[in-house]
This record gives structure tokens, sequence and C-alpha cells, in this order.
């Protein structure tokens, strides 16, 4: 028999009786709030904003007091005599005026014979430059009758003589 009734069961019997009911679920609704509590503490200080733009310039203050003088400074070197008396009479100066205006001449006199001086050397050397060029043009006709060419040479010799008295002449 205690095989059969592990093996075996009977009929269910009857549903017992319910039990009380749960507590409500999410959907419930809430309650009324509660009464207000007491007021917090004041919260820390914010950081400054910032500057400002400046204010309208005011008027200009007045002049402070003179200050003291500063100390009186070492005695300058002392001036020339003045002239004694009167200016000197015409005939007093004109033989100095007379000494200054031949000194003038001769200064000018030297300054021409310089510049003579300078011309002359100028055209010296331009001389000399063109008596070289002279030698220098008959040592190549020289040279160039030495060769003996054809007569095309010719032409073209004399026709490169030509262009260079043009390109010579200033």
């Amino acid at each position: 028999m205690a095989d059969d009734r592990s093996t075996r069961q009977g009929r269910q019997g009857p549903q017992g009786p319910r039990g009380e009911p749960g507590r409500p679920g999410p959907q419930g609704h809430p309650g009324p709030p509660g009464l207000e509590g007491p007021r917090g503490k004041p919260g820390a200080d914010g950081k400054a904003g910032a500057q400002g733009k400046a204010g309208p310039q005011g008027p200009r203050g007045e002049a402070g007091p003179q200050g003291k003088p500063g100390a009186q400074g070492a005695a300058g070197p002392r001036g020339e005599a003045g002239a004694p008396g009167q200016l000197p009479s015409i005939e007093q100066v004109m033989p100095w005026l007379h000494l200054i205006f031949d000194a003038w001449e001769d200064h000018r006199k030297m300054r021409e014979r310089e510049a003579a001086e300078r011309e002359a050397a100028e055209r010296e050397a331009t001389e000399r430059e063109a008596a070289e060029r002279m030698a220098l043009e008959a040592a190549m006709h020289d040279d160039d009758g030495d060769a003996g060419g054809d007569d095309d040479d010719d032409r073209r010799r004399q026709k490169k003589k030509h262009k260079r008295k043009h390109k010579d002449k200033k």
C-alpha cells in the first residue's frame, strides 16, 4: 500500500477559504502632501560679476604750490671784452678793406688758374688717348695689309673700321 500511495494520488479536494486582500499595487493614488518643513540656511555668497565701465571724467584739480628753487649753479666763463669807446673812423678802416679785397682777388685768380690747369690736363689726356687710338688703328691697318687676303676680306675690314670710327666719336 505504501507503494500505491507513492505512485498514485486521489482527486483534489474543495478549494479553501480566500485570504485577506493584498496591499495595493503601484497604481494606487498618493496621499495628501505633508506639512511644509522649516526654512533652510542661506547659501554661500556667489562670485563677483564683471567689472563695470568707468564713469565720466571728473574736473581737473587745482595746481599745487610752487616748488622751492634749486641750488645755484657755478658761474659760466666770462665773455670777451667789448670795444673801448667809439667805432673807428672810415680813414682808419680803409687800409683793412684794401687788404681784404686784395686777398679776395688773389684767391679768385688762383681758382681760375687751377681750373685752367685742370682743363689743360683733360685736353692733354684726350689728345693722348686719340693719338694712341690712331697708332693702334695704323698698326692694325699695317697688319691687315701684310696678310694679303681676298677682295671680300678687304671690304669686310673696311666696313668694320668705318663702324669703329663712328663709335669712338663723342
